[in-house]
């Protein structure tokens, strides 16, 4: 064999290894593995709050025959409850209300409004005059007025803080409940004392306590809020309510405090209601 055809074969020879050492460091590179490290966080839990009002009525005071007549102790908290149910009320009347407002653990505004006034004439008897549209009298009749507390007094001298949204004058009067008030509930040019009706209307739409501007947080630092209402068939009124009768709901809606700007705007997340 001679030399020439010697080297070409150690040639061949070693181009052959360096192929197949190249082809095992491209193999090793597949394989290698990368540094790592994994961390977690478990059992992530996101609950709503809750928003829970109730309202509890009962009667403070109220002229003889209504304290007999009326056992006012009632909550409204989830269902609808029946309020003041009396029959045979008469001209010297009178009962004070007053409804505890409380909300747990998250505050809340609270709107109070009026619906479904029902007043009828029942027909009449002398010497009652019949009114053309068969509707009783009884609600322009009756004084319905809200007070801003009670103090236990057992009359209605006990009344102070008479709520400016339920004064026709305007304003609010911290004194205390007037007697020198005539039929239409007139004290003076400040005071001017709301019928039924006119409460009604002014409710309608609905009252934000404490008002839009500065609502009051109802809940907040154990805060119950309370509001008294006084009904009064003035001694003065005559014949013209023999026999009426009248209804109205009462109702008290709840909205959170918190990230709520604009109270009872329109929106009703975050909405809890109670009737009465």
């Amino acid at each position: 064999m001679s030399k020439k055809k010697l080297e070409l074969t150690r040639r061949r020879v070693l181009g052959g290894l360096g192929t197949i050492g190249v082809a095992g460091a491209a193999a090793g590179l597949g394989t290698s593995a990368y540094l790592n490290d994994t961390e977690s966080f478990e059992d992530n839990t996101i609950q709503a709050g809750t928003l829970d009002m109730s309202v509890t009525a009962t009667v403070e005071a109220a002229s003889s025959y209504w304290s007999s007549a009326v056992d006012l102790d009632a909550t409204a908290d989830g269902e609808a409850v029946s309020g003041v149910t009396i029959d045979d009320v008469k001209p010297g009347d009178w009962g004070i209300i007053c409804f505890d407002i409380s909300i747990g653990e998250n505050p809340g505004y609270v709107q109070v409004s009026t619906a479904n006034l029902s007043s009828s004439e029942n027909g009449y008897e002398e010497p009652e005059p019949e009114d053309e549209n068969g509707e009783g009298e009884l609600d322009d009749a009756i004084l319905a007025t809200i007070w801003d507390s009670y103090d236990d007094s057992g009359d209605r001298s006990g009344l102070s803080g008479l709520d400016g949204t339920t004064n026709v004058a305007g304003g609010s009067q911290a004194e205390s409940w007037n007697s020198s008030r005539d039929e239409g509930g007139v004290v003076d040019e400040d005071t001017h004392y709301t019928t039924l009706q006119e409460a009604y209307d002014t409710y309608s739409t609905g009252v934000t306590l404490g008002g839009s501007e500065d609502p009051i947080e109802v809940g907040s630092g154990e805060q119950m809020e309370t509001f008294c209402l006084l009904l009064e068939i003035p001694s003065e009124v005559g014949n013209e309510v023999q026999g009426d009768s009248l209804s109205f709901h009462l109702v008290f809606d709840a909205e959170q405090v918190r990230n709520n700007g604009s109270p009872f705007a329109g929106n009703s997340t975050g909405t809890n209601t109670t009737g009465t």
